[in-house]
């Protein structure tokens, strides 16, 4: 009888998270705030749950993909939460973008009652989480890391576990810094090339053949930026990235290393929220550069 794993979060990756997980043939319990999320998912094999608790009674792996942590601290220990029908023993995979210390609060009130937490940071976007090739930075308890692998190995490639509870979220959050950083540093130098009358896919072809290259110009230029995609499918939303950013600079701040660039970044997106929109892809980012330039980078 197939294993019964929990899936709480249905939205733009939950989906095809939550879906792989199903495809890797375990029996899929599931909830969502949403339900013709939850209903589609239903209609490709899940169980329906009316709560996180009645997900909690049915499944001893429950895996969250939420927007922020003051949500997984309610999905958690809020009324009709996981705390009230999780078993000891029960393993909640936080695949959230997380705030570290709140991720460390949560982890020990769950693990009062014999309930454990592992943060799972995931990067890859929505082209990942279809594919099942996500990379995965994980936080808590090794032992308990290597029980929730399996279930990893279905949303994901390459998996590292970086230390304690809270590891996985931080390191998760560095990343997105570093991503943000090299995406608005190719926003600025592809708009300059594009204004001086250079051809924006020449531009990010030499950029991507030279040392220049990162994620931004290999995938999210070609993709999306260059062919005016500005859906969901590039990317989290602008506020989200801008949170991640944030925890970024808060981790800097609690160890005592500044991050004057992580401030800038920070700034840049919290500018193109007020100038475009909190809730608009963050590939959009670019369009304030466009704007400032006169120019659009697109493809010819």
């Amino acid at each position: 009888m197939a294993e019964t794993v929990g899936f709480i979060g249905l939205g733009n990756i939950g989906n095809p998270m939550s879906r792989r997980v199903l495809g890797a043939g375990y029996a899929l319990v599931a909830y969502d705030v949403n339900p013709e999320a939850l209903e589609r998912l239903v209609q490709a094999g899940a169980r329906a749950a009316d709560s996180p608790k009645a997900v909690a009674v049915q499944a001893r792996k429950i895996c969250l993909s939420l927007p922020i942590s003051p949500i997984v601290e309610d999905v958690c220990l809020g009324p009709d939460g996981i705390i009230e029908g999780a078993a000891p023993g029960t393993i909640v995979i936080d695949l959230t973008s997380g705030n570290p210390p709140h991720t460390a609060r949560i982890h020990d009130h769950l693990a009062e009652r014999g309930i454990h937490l592992i943060d799972a940071g995931v990067s890859g976007g929505l082209p990942g989480a279809e594919a099942g090739t996500l990379g995965i930075m994980a936080g808590g308890d090794e032992a308990k890391y290597q029980e929730a692998l399996p279930v990893l190995q279905a949303i994901g490639k390459n998996i590292y576990h970086m230390g304690p509870s809270g590891a996985g979220h931080m390191t998760k959050a560095l990343n997105n810094f570093c991503a943000a950083t090299n995406y608005l540093a190719a926003c600025e130098a592809v708009t300059v090339a594009t204004k001086a009358g250079l051809d924006p896919t020449k531009v990010v072809d030499a950029i991507n053949a030279s040392s220049g290259q990162s994620f931004a110009t290999t995938h999210r230029f070609p993709r999306f930026v260059l062919q005016g995609d500005f859906t969901h499918a590039g990317g989290m939303a602008m506020e989200l990235m801008t949170k991640d950013v944030s925890t970024a600079l808060g981790v800097g701040k609690e160890v005592g290393v500044p991050m004057p660039i992580a401030g800038l970044v920070q700034q840049m997106y919290h500018l193109a929220e007020s100038m475009l929109s909190s809730t608009a892809a963050n590939q959009s980012a670019v369009k304030l550069y466009e704007q400032w330039g006169g120019v659009e980078n697109r493809a010819k």
